[in-house]
């Protein structure tokens, strides 16, 4: 049985690119995409607010031989703690909680260190793949299971859509938010997708060979990737609400072994470039992540993107921080 749920796992880290460097003629005509652009880390004008949340606790992706899921963990709840970031949500998986003492143990220490839990479905579910109705059940198995391990009902009703895919069909996607409506849930969005999975995927083939120096060069072009999209997506926001309008912008992790090792440096990039580290529950609560995308998705895409196309606005204004794909799959082999 273990073996089963285990072979689901690994299903979660094939995920589609949002930001990849095969970007549709359609798109192209809409935004920049220079290759050529090399983009390089400074600090911001003006202070941005950031709020992390990580996603696939209490494990995710497939496990390293040089550390284990508890190591990965403790890792990465002492860089949060010691970096003194404030209220970081975790989103949870029941399935790798099943017949798993290990992973229950490292959700607990992750409550027990001040962070917080919210649903992210029991079974890791693509919308796109399943009903409305087996998306529904599927979030109600979860929250079952959240009950052991929050403090409060309103803290496990912060939900986070697996893949970004809030629904393939217009019927789907109303009829989660009509759920969502009754039950009291809240959706927490995204503008800063690390695409970390696929980093991950290259750290741990780098790690297993010893590739020291390709280590370290993967570790850096991950963290300038991640302040690109930032860049990308303060802009994008600010161009499309106007530039007085203020958020706080929500990052997207997962609980891997690339943020265990990364996540200090992460954390002091941040602090020596004007980006302030701000509650997730206040950035999720912002209103400006309640106004909706009237139409159905073809693949998860982050908040400020999914605004852009449903105005049908060109965005020229800052190259697109798409996905070196190539590189990173050809890097320690």
């Amino acid at each position: 049985m273990k073996f089963k749920f285990f072979i689901v796992f690994m299903f979660f880290s094939f995920m589609h690119p949002i930001f990849s460097e095969e970007v549709s003629s359609e798109k192209q005509d809409e935004i920049v995409l220079d290759k050529n652009f090399k983009f390089k880390i400074k600090p911001f004008a003006a202070p941005i607010q950031l709020a992390i949340t990580i996603d696939d606790l209490p494990a995710a992706g497939p496990e390293a031989k040089f550390m284990s899921r508890e190591e990965v963990s403790a890792k990465i709840i002492k860089a949060l703690t010691d970096n003194k970031v404030p209220e970081v949500y975790g989103f949870v998986n029941g399935i790798l909680l099943y017949q798993n003492e290990l992973q229950a143990k490292i959700l607990k220490e992750w409550r027990s260190s001040g962070f917080l839990l919210g649903n992210h479905t029991f079974s890791h579910f693509d919308l796109k793949k399943v009903s409305s109705q087996e998306f529904i059940q599927d979030i109600e198995r979860n929250e079952s299971i959240l009950l052991d391990y929050v403090q409060t009902i309103p803290e496990l009703k912060i939900f986070r859509f697996p893949y970004l895919m809030e629904g393939n069909t217009t019927e789907k996607r109303y009829d989660i938010r009509s759920y969502f409506s009754k039950r009291n849930y809240i959706i927490a969005q995204v503008t800063v997708d690390s695409e970390d999975w696929s980093y991950n995927d290259a750290f741990i083939r780098c790690k297993n060979g010893n590739f020291e120096k390709e280590t370290n060069e993967l570790i850096e072009n991950y963290l300038v990737h991640i302040f690109h999209v930032l860049t990308y997506s303060d802009k994008l926001g600010h161009f499309i609400y106007g530039p007085n309008r203020k958020f706080s912008h929500i990052l997207l992790l997962h609980y891997n072994p690339l943020n265990a090792v990364a996540l200090p440096q992460m954390l002091e990039k941040f602090k020596r470039n004007n980006v302030k580290l701000v509650p997730a529950k206040t950035a999720i609560l912002d209103s400006i992540y309640k106004e909706d995308f009237p139409q159905p998705m073809k693949l998860g895409i982050p908040f400020f993107e999914q605004m852009r196309l449903s105005r049908k606005l060109p965005f020229k204004e800052f190259p697109f921080p798409y996905l070196e794909e190539s590189w990173l799959n050809s890097i320690c082999k």
